[in-house]
């Protein structure tokens, strides 16, 4: 009859969606960069905008079916499997689009990281050209020139703290407590600068000693 090839037409079109749409979240990109990362979330949103339409249109196709079978169609038990097996797969899809959007964010949370961490890196490198200067003065007015120029960088290095490295830290204990795939790679990444944070300090505080003895000469 032309109302059950119909309601099996509507359900196959409906199928075809939801395998091609599967294929597509089963693709283990999550981008590279954070722009790459930005531009697959928004085609994650027109996705989730396109599933509810979806959803709605099944809903509608199933109820479709099952007055086909109150009112007595001899096709019942399939009709009734039909709309079962969609919705199944309509849960599978939602699983699995619910599972990549979480790998998108958590991947965006890792480059964004992993960047902020470039970002305290380079003014650590930026800063221990200063901390190597090898300039101490040849009498008292030069020296205490460098002691007034060391007092600034040692304020600017308290800011930094406070600033910079008081972030990344925040950041890094967030994901990890959140159980972050790339707990390792985060935890090795914020080690790395803090050491070169720690070195730059005491390579500060040892230049303050050297220009103290200088002057106390």
């Amino acid at each position: 009859s032309l109302t059950y090839q119909q309601f099996l037409a509507r359900v196959e079109e409906e199928e075809a969606w939801i395998s091609e749409k599967q294929q597509l979240l089963s693709v283990e990109d999550y981008g590279d960069t954070m722009a790459a990362v930005q531009g697959l979330l928004k085609k994650h949103d027109v996705f989730e905008t396109d599933f509810t339409a979806h959803s709605e249109r099944c809903r509608d196709i199933c109820e479709y079916g099952t007055k086909l079978v109150s009112d007595g169609n001899h096709h019942a038990d399939n009709i009734n499997q039909r709309c079962q097996q969609l919705q199944n797969k309509l849960g599978n899809l939602s699983s699995l689009a619910s599972r990549r959007k979480a790998k998108l964010k958590d991947n965006s949370a890792y480059l964004q990281f992993m960047w902020k961490a470039d970002v305290v890196e380079s003014w650590i490198a930026d800063k221990e050209t200063h901390v190597r200067s090898e300039e101490f003065g040849r009498d008292l007015s030069t020296v205490q020139t460098l002691l007034t120029k060391q007092d600034t960088f040692d304020a600017g290095l308290h800011a930094f703290e406070h600033e910079g490295i008081l972030n990344i830290t925040t950041l890094k204990c967030n994901l990890i407590e959140s159980n972050h795939d790339q707990s390792e790679a985060i935890k090795k990444r914020h080690g790395d600068v803090i050491d070169r944070w720690q070195k730059l300090l005491g390579a500060s505080h040892a230049r303050k000693e050297q220009l103290l003895r200088m002057q106390d000469q």
